[in-house]
C-alpha cells in the first residue's frame, strides 16, 4: 500500500513539474513571439534545400514506381538500382529538354516583348501629342496630367536610386535559389536511392524511443502523409502539363501573341490550387494587352473557358479526391499556407491540411463511437 501511494505521488509530482514547465515555456514564447518567429524563419531558410529535396523526391518517386512495376523480377537485386537510374535519367532528361527547347523559345519571346515596348511607348506619346495639338483636352486636365507626370518622374528617380541595391539583392537571392535547387536535386536523388534504408532507420528509432501506441500512430501519420503528398504532387503535375498544352494549342488557334510564355505561365500557375488559374489568366491578359488590348479581352474569355474545363473535367479525373476536402476547407488551407510561407505554402498547404483534417476526423469519429457505446451501455443498465 505504501509503495503504491509513493508511486502515485511521484507520478503526480512529475505531471505537476511538466505542467509548470510547459506553462512557463508557453508564456515565454508568447512574450518573445517576434524573436521566436525570426528563429523559426531562419531555421526554415537553412533547411530549404532539404525541404525542396523532399518535395523533389516525391517527383522522382513517380517514375520509380512505374519502372519497379515494368522491370522484370528476374533482375533480382539489380531491379531497384536500375529503376532508380531510369527514373533519375527520365527526370533529368525532362529538365534538360525544358532547358534546351522551352527556355530558348521563352527567351526569344521575352526579347521580342522588350524590343516592342519602346514602340508601344512611342505610339502612346504620339497619340497624346495629337490630342494636345487638336485642343480637345481641357486645360484643367492638362494641368492634372502635368502634376501626375511630375509625380511619376519623381517616382522613377526614386526607383532608379534604390534599384541598384535591390538588383544586387535579387541577383544574390537568385544565385542562392539556384544553389538551393542544385543541393535539393542531390538530396532528392539520395532520398530516392536510400528510401528503404532511411525508412527502416526511422522505424527502428521510433520503436526504440517511443511507446507502442505512439509508434503506431506516428507510422500511420507517415503512411497517410506519403500517400496524400504522392497523389497530390502527381495529380497537380499531370494537370499542369495538360493545361499548358491545351493553352498552347488554343493560343496557336486564336493567334494570341507570346504563345510559349502564355502556356508556361498558365501551366505553372495552375499548380497553385484555386488562385493559380486567376493569376495566370490575369498575367497572360496583361502580356496580350501590350500587343492588342482587344485580344486581351478574348484571352480572358479563353482563360475562363479553359479554367472551367480544368475544374469540371480535368481536375476531378486527374487529381480526383486525393485531398478529400470541400471547397471552403481548400480555400482556408491555401489562405493560411500562403500567408505563412508564400507560394510554397499555397501549394503545400492543401495536402498538409488534408492530412491534419483526416487525422482529426478519424479521432472525432472514434470518440463519437465510444460515446455512443457508453450511452447504449447506460441504457441497458437502466432498463435492467
Amino acid at each position: 500500500m505504501f509503495d503504491k501511494n509513493e508511486k502515485l505521488s511521484r507520478m503526480t509530482l512529475k505531471h505537476a513539474i511538466l505542467l509548470i514547465t510547459y506553462t512557463i515555456a508557453l508564456i515565454w514564447v508568447i512574450l518573445h513571439m517576434h524573436e521566436v518567429l525570426h528563429v523559426v524563419s531562419m531555421v526554415i531558410g537553412m533547411l530549404k534545400p532539404f525541404i525542396y529535396g523532399i518535395m523533389m523526391a516525391f517527383i522522382f518517386n513517380l517514375p520509380l514506381k512505374f519502372f519497379m512495376k515494368k522491370l522484370p523480377d528476374s533482375l533480382k537485386k539489380w531491379k531497384k538500382p536500375l529503376a532508380v537510374l531510369c527514373s533519375t535519367v527520365l527526370v533529368f532528361g525532362l529538365l534538360i529538354f525544358i532547358t534546351l527547347i522551352v527556355v530558348p523559345v521563352l527567351v526569344e519571346s521575352v526579347a521580342n516583348l522588350v524590343m516592342m515596348l519602346p514602340g508601344y511607348f512611342e505610339d502612346t506619346m504620339n497619340m497624346i501629342d495629337k490630342l494636345l495639338r487638336s485642343g480637345t483636352i481641357p486645360k484643367e486636365m492638362l494641368d492634372s496630367i502635368g502634376v501626375y507626370a511630375a509625380q511619376i518622374q519623381d517616382t522613377l528617380i526614386k526607383i532608379l536610386r534604390n534599384g541598384v541595391p535591390q538588383l544586387i539583392s535579387m541577383a544574390g537571392g537568385f544565385a542562392s535559389g539556384l544553389a538551393n535547387i542544385g543541393m535539393a536535386l542531390v538530396i532528392a536523388v539520395y532520398l530516392t536511392i536510400s528510401k528503404d534504408k532511411l525508412i527502416s532507420q526511422l522505424k527502428r528509432f521510433l520503436y526504440a524511443f517511443t511507446s507502442t501506441k505512439v509508434n503506431t500512430f506516428l507510422l500511420k501519420v507517415g503512411k497517410l502523409t506519403n500517400v496524400t503528398f504522392s497523389n497530390f504532387v502527381a495529380g497537380q503535375l499531370v494537370e499542369a502539363v495538360i493545361i499548358g498544352v491545351l493553352c498552347y494549342i488554343g493560343c496557336l488557334i486564336f493567334r494570341f501573341p507570346y504563345a510559349p510564355i502564355l502556356s508556361v505561365v498558365i501551366g505553372c500557375t495552375n499548380v497553385i490550387p484555386y488562385f493559380g488559374p486567376f493569376l495566370g489568366t490575369g498575367f497572360g491578359a496583361f502580356l496580350v494587352a501590350l500587343v492588342n488590348p482587344l485580344q486581351a479581352v478574348f484571352f480572358i474569355i479563353f482563360g475562363s473557358v479553359l479554367q472551367q474545363i480544368e475544374s469540371n473535367l480535368i481536375y476531378p479525373r486527374v487529381v480526383g479526391t486525393t485531398v478529400g476536402l470541400s471547397g471552403l476547407w481548400v480555400l482556408f488551407a491555401i489562405t493560411i499556407g500562403g500567408g505563412l510561407f508564400g507560394i510554397a505554402g499555397m501549394i503545400l498547404g492543401l495536402p498538409v491540411f488534408s492530412v491534419i483534417y483526416t487525422l482529426i476526423r478519424e479521432i472525432m469519429n472514434k470518440r463519437l463511437k465510444e460515446k455512443q457505446e457508453e450511452e447504449r451501455s447506460k441504457k441497458k443498465v437502466c432498463s435492467s
